[in-house]
């Protein structure tokens, strides 16, 4: 969770956001906060045809505050409005485009590369920010409300067509899905600025392979390794489910080997049997010396030696 914190009629108070997939929260890799450019960023692990939604809290304020999200670097898809109550802090919810009455959720696509080099730096979206899902808070004053009938019929996020050259390891884009119907309608509000941005939340999203070949996210072998070490194994989120149960069992091998072990040594105590130790059978000798009287004598002549100075005939 991403948290910024600001000072308001002299308390410290602040806002937080986050994403969740298909109702569980992301993890959030290498979180950075620059109070000169009022950002927070951080990288997430974005799944490939799940749906996402953005949440943020609003604090309280005697103002209300708008909350505008865009994704892939395109013009602002969806906006959301907090207003307090006064008593408590308010959780505010986007997962997608709305016209108040049917909601178009966010979804993580393929990303579509090409080899034209016509197409190279013609993207709908910033390069740069392709990849990206961005929320930006600031403070306005609530004019009304009015109808939203017909804006998601006009509304769709671009489709994106990427050079492979200027794709910078982005597999992914966002995309709206089949529109569905809200449980709660809301009417569109008319808002008007009141003041300067508050902050900006900043959602890298990457496959959770890519984040972990960057040294983003850690290393599916160092789980995997300080499970079976016995070391307690860091959080894991329920998105990566495989990785949790793998952990999980691992940890249970490990319980029971121990368990079982100490039920053998509790067993050894009541049989009241002392390990034993097998003294190894005197391995027998052979005895390699032969009956001299059977050795075969072998006749060896004096070969001549090689005096310095004397004249051997070679003739």
């Amino acid at each position: 969770m991403l948290y910024w914190e600001m000072e308001t009629s002299g308390s410290r108070t602040g806002f937080s956001a986050w994403i969740t997939i298909d109702g569980q929260e992301a993890a959030e890799y290498d979180i950075l906060t620059s109070k000169e450019d009022k950002t927070v960023t951080c990288s997430i692990a974005s799944e490939l045809g799940k749906k996402f939604v953005v949440n943020w809290t609003m604090p309280v304020l005697p103002n209300a505050v708008a909350g505008v999200i865009r994704v892939d670097g395109n013009p602002p898809c969806t906006g959301t409005l907090g207003r307090q109550n006064g008593k408590e802090v308010v959780t505010i919810k986007a997962g997608g485009v709305t016209d108040g009455t049917f909601l178009k959720p966010f979804v993580f696509s393929t990303l579509e590369l090409t080899d034209d080099d016509s197409a190279f730096g013609t993207s709908l979206s910033s390069p740069e920010q392709l990849g990206l899902i961005q929320l930006t808070l600031s403070p306005v004053e609530v004019l009304g409300s009015k109808d939203g009938t017909g804006f998601l019929d006009h509304y769709e996020v671009p489709d994106q067509k990427v050079h492979e050259r200027t794709k910078k390891a982005v597999t992914q884009q966002i995309k709206l899905a089949e529109a569905e119907i809200l449980e709660n309608p809301k009417p569109f509000a008319k808002l008007r600025r009141s003041g300067a941005d508050i902050v900006t939340f900043s959602f890298e999203y990457r496959p959770i392979d890519v984040l972990r070949a960057n040294g983003v996210a850690p290393p599916l072998t160092i789980l995997k390794r300080k499970a079976a070490d016995g070391c307690p194994s860091p959080p894991v989120k329920d998105r990566d489910r495989d990785d949790a149960e793998e952990l999980a069992a691992l940890e249970e091998v490990r319980a029971l080997r121990e368990k079982l072990r100490g039920l053998e040594e509790k067993l050894l105590i009541i049989r009241d049997v002392k390990p034993r130790i097998k003294s190894e059978k005197t391995a027998a000798t052979i005895d390699l010396t032969q009956d001299r009287a059977k050795r075969k004598r072998v006749k060896v002549e004096a070969k001549p030696s090689f005096i310095p100075g004397e004249v051997i005939d070679l003739t």
